[in-house]
């Protein structure tokens, strides 16, 4: 009977395993896409603060 137990014990530890392995996985999924993400956007502030520069420069800089 002991055996029968530590059979059951073993299969929820590794139906346990798995479900947090494809939580881990989709985690990291979510965490690339997030950092994908962030990278876009601050690739575009970066556009969008030197197109302000541009089109802001002060009258009175001295032109070369």
């Amino acid at each position: 009977m002991k055996s029968t137990d530590s059979c059951h014990d073993c299969d929820f530890l590794y139906q346990r395993l798995r479900q947090q392995e494809e939580t881990i996985a989709q985690l990291v999924d979510i965490i690339g896409a997030t950092n994908r993400r962030v990278h876009e956007l601050y690739q575009r502030q970066l556009g969008v603060e030197h197109q302000f520069i541009r089109e802001h420069r002060s009258p009175f800089t001295a032109s070369s």
